[in-house]
């Protein structure tokens, strides 16, 4: 199709950037499916993305991955991973989605922030690159995506900051996942349910199939705790491609865990292993299921002495996780942030309110598109004291009228506020600052609140 000698003209490819803000707005003006509810998995392609590492000399091919899918949990349990990595001496960038205040969030060693000229001289690196990136018949004839140029940016700053390993997170799905071009040393595969439909198909198998598409050739597979339909797709395209398989329940042979205020501890025993024990900063069951699941990860592939366990379990301990149950406290409220989407992830988000809190709070409530705010309604309007349903930024549609009148199906005490900063002010109002607030339904409520807080 030739080159892409457009792109000059329509990103403004001779202007130099500086600050990251610039840099990620460059990558952000191409295709970005994030902000789109309409596309189909006829949209994503893996021929565009090898070409253009092939083209900027395979990046991806300088440090051990792996590589992790799911539905729920997968970010959380990346950053164990390569929170422990870092710990045990090793250099471990982190790349995940979506992120909540800063574009450098993605792109990390273990969630601390590389150096802003990394970004920016990285941004300049593709920018002048994909003048000359050609586009064809095997590339396809449309320019790459934000988040395919996101994936190179990952690639090309753990090459060049010398990472040893990278903890890589598929956007959606992970068969046609731009992440999906690369050997892992492990792949991983979260908790699985119904989401993206559209996208991903509209049955649990046709989900799980396309998450099941990370697993490689003979290359070790571990499943975090999964219904029967998705443990039977995972177990079948293990067996195909020859690839072993664990899955969290069938080795942790006993698990102890107390959800407070101030964390999570965990006492659990693998095999003969002997007992161990967590004393996670993060709160919540879940989040005790993915430190497992990335410790059973870290056991296999480092085959750790007992020195290096020890600095493996700090790291898992010490991780924090914005926007995973995430208590700050304003005015003296405490205010709960996190991004649960999905009716199974508002069940356990409900679990650790109840463990923490064990009363009603104020909700501030927020879905884009395509989401099932009718079940999510249902589960937390029990619990709650008061309603504000609000508008989840800008980045993607979102309707909050609708989700407003299905609220109103299970709950009087409600009110659509649709401008967040004045959905923060009424709950400040509403708790007489007393009263916890919890704001969910997507990671851009969580977002648009945390900021205010902050």
């Amino acid at each position: 199709m030739g080159m892409l000698s457009n792109l000059e003209r329509n990103y403004k490819l001779s202007i130099d950037f500086q600050t990251t803000d610039d840099a990620f707005d460059f990558i952000g003006s191409f295709i970005n499916f994030e902000r789109s509810k309409k596309q189909t998995i006829r949209d994503y392609r893996l021929d565009r993305m090898k070409g253009l590492l092939k083209h900027f000399g395979n990046p991806e091919k300088s440090f051990k991955t792996i590589h992790l899918a799911g539905s729920k949990g997968k970010g959380s349990t990346a950053m164990f991973l390569a929170s422990a990595l870092n710990s045990a001496g090793e250099k471990a960038g982190l790349y995940s989605s979506p992120h909540i205040s800063d574009y450098r969030e993605r792109i990390s060693i273990g969630g601390t922030f590389f150096q802003d000229q990394i970004y920016i001289d990285t941004a300049f690196e593709i920018k002048e690159g994909i003048k000359s990136f050609v586009l064809d018949d095997e590339t396809g004839s449309n320019e790459p995506t934000t988040f395919e140029l996101l994936t190179l940016m990952a690639f090309l700053i753990f090459k060049k900051t010398e990472c040893t390993w990278a903890v890589i997170e598929t956007g959606i799905g992970g068969r046609l996942d731009a992440t999906n071009v690369i050997t892992p040393a492990a792949s991983v595969i979260t908790h699985i349910e119904m989401e993206h439909t559209n996208i991903l198909g509209d049955t649990i198998e046709k989900i799980a199939s396309e998450k099941a598409g990370i697993i490689k050739f003979k290359t070790p597979v571990f499943s975090g705790k999964q219904i029967e339909v998705s443990a039977s797709v995972i177990k079948d395209k293990a067996q195909i491609m020859k690839a072993p398989l664990v899955f969290l329940d069938d080795k942790i042979d006993s698990s102890d865990i107390v959800v407070t205020a101030n964390g999570t501890k965990v006492l659990f025993k693998i095999g003969n292993k002997g007992e161990n024990y967590f004393n996670l900063t993060t709160i919540g069951a879940v989040q005790a299921e993915n430190a497992l699941l990335a410790w059973l990860v870290l056991l296999e592939l480092l085959q750790p002495d007992k020195n290096v366990k020890k600095l493996l379990i700090e790291g898992i301990n010490r991780t924090k996780l914005p926007g995973r149950f995430e208590i700050l406290t304003k005015h003296g409220i405490p205010f709960v942030f996190d991004g649960a989407h999905t009716p199974v992830s508002i069940k356990r988000l409900l679990e650790s309110w109840n463990s923490v809190f064990n009363r009603k709070g104020i909700l501030i409530f927020g879905s884009v598109a395509d989401k099932n705010p009718d079940e999510m309604s249902k589960l937390l309007s029990p619990h709650s004291d008061k309603i504000i349903i609000s508008t989840p930024g800008t980045f993607k549609e979102s309707y909050p009228e609708e989700v407003y009148k299905i609220f109103c199906n299970y709950s009087s005490n409600i009110q659509l506020v649709k401008d967040p900063a004045e959905a923060y002010s009424k709950a400040l109002e509403l708790s007489g600052g007393e009263i916890p607030v919890l704001v969910t339904g997507s990671f851009y409520m969580v977002s648009e609140i945390r900021k205010l807080v902050l």
